[in-house]
């Protein structure tokens, strides 16, 4: 494992590498579509002829070869495999032909990282299941799409986990029944009225999530972006079956009969691993 080299596993415009290099680490950045590549090939021209950072153009896959890859045309974020994915909220998607690489090849290739980002729209789990338990990164990232998510990092020997709301990049707990917390409910179900979520999304619109790190070396982070990593990831390292419970109180929606998150607010959440 290198402890100064850095993985972004779906490198989308870039802001997520930009903070990894401002941050000193050289970064392997893998991206699948040809057009957002390029772009970070002319935005980081400067930290790739330093050898600071390489980027891979090409898609995250079992086995090596080729296969069609769906662009969502006015919203890149949610290029994927997944043609479902790709065209969500009814917008239009393409495809294309990448050429595919198994996360394996690129471990073998360019060294273990410290951290490993993965953010590949429902295929995190492909790359995740290459890790190596006996030489595996020291903290890795993913979207979460299923339960399945935190067993196979447990099986990777992950045994330290964070479950990180990405929309305002704040911890997920479990709850605790008492008083505080029946009190926080009920101003929950206050806030889930249609009337609150219409003013809540308008008002979101206007002003997009940033988010600050409270630290000495400041960096504003972009609605999208991944956010902090490793140590400076908000919140308590949890135990395995903490930060699943966690996850599936908010997952589930329903904390004794009201809903933890008010419904269509739009939130993901990033399963956060530490080997120890």
């Amino acid at each position: 494992m290198n402890p100064q080299l850095i993985y972004d596993v779906g490198m989308h415009n870039g802001d997520d590498t930009a903070y990894y290099l401002h941050r000193g680490f050289k970064v392997i950045a893998v991206e699948a579509d040809p057009d957002l590549a390029a772009a970070g090939r002319e935005r980081f021209a400067a930290a790739i002829a330093e050898g600071r950072l390489i980027i891979v153009n090409k898609a995250i896959a079992s086995e090596r070869g080729e296969a069609d890859f769906w662009i969502c045309d006015s919203l890149r974020l949610w290029n994927s495999f997944d043609k479902n994915s790709a065209s969500r909220d009814g917008r239009s998607c393409h495809s294309v032909k990448v050429k595919t690489v198994p996360m394996s090849d690129l471990f073998a290739t360019h060294g273990v990282p410290h951290y490993l980002k993965l953010d590949i729209e429902g295929h995190d789990h492909i790359a995740a299941a290459d890790i190596l338990p006996d030489d595996a990164p020291e903290y890795v990232s993913l979207e979460i799409s299923s339960v399945d998510d935190f067993y196979l990092l447990r099986s990777k020997g992950y045994q330290r986990f964070k479950c990180i709301q990405q929309g305002y990049f704040t911890p997920v707990v479990s709850p605790v029944l008492n008083v505080k917390s029946a009190v926080g409910m009920l101003i929950t179900r206050i806030k889930s009225t249609d009337v609150v979520n219409r003013l809540r999304k308008a008002w979101r619109r206007l002003r997009p999530c940033r988010y600050q790190m409270p630290s000495a070396d400041a960096w504003t982070f972009d609605p999208g972006s991944s956010g902090p990593f490793g140590e400076d990831t908000p919140g308590e390292w949890l135990s395995f079956e903490n930060v699943l419970h966690a996850w599936l109180s908010q997952h589930l929606g329903h904390e004794l009969g009201y809903r933890v998150m008010p419904p269509g607010l739009e939130v993901w959440f990033d399963l956060h691993a530490r080997l120890k």
